[in-house]
């Protein structure tokens, strides 16, 4: 985690190997990380910085995108 006003690394989030993309939902609630290096999406509770669950995906996931559907 950055703050922004002062651009340092305030606090660090253990994710599954090699992470390397993030998306947020539209509140901001929830961040999903891609971890290439193990295979897995952690998801990211926003008000208490902790992983949530992670998840079992393909191979070698390296993008991600959050949709807004009703």
């Amino acid at each position: 985690m950055i703050d922004t006003a002062t651009n340092t690394v305030i606090a660090t989030i253990p994710v599954g190997e090699t992470p390397i993309l993030v998306a947020f939902t539209l509140g901001g609630t929830r961040a999903y990380v891609t971890n290439f290096g193990s295979n897995t999406v952690s998801v990211i509770n926003t008000a208490t910085n902790t992983v949530e669950a992670t998840l079992g995906v393909g191979d070698a996931p390296s993008h991600v995108a959050i949709a807004n559907v009703p």
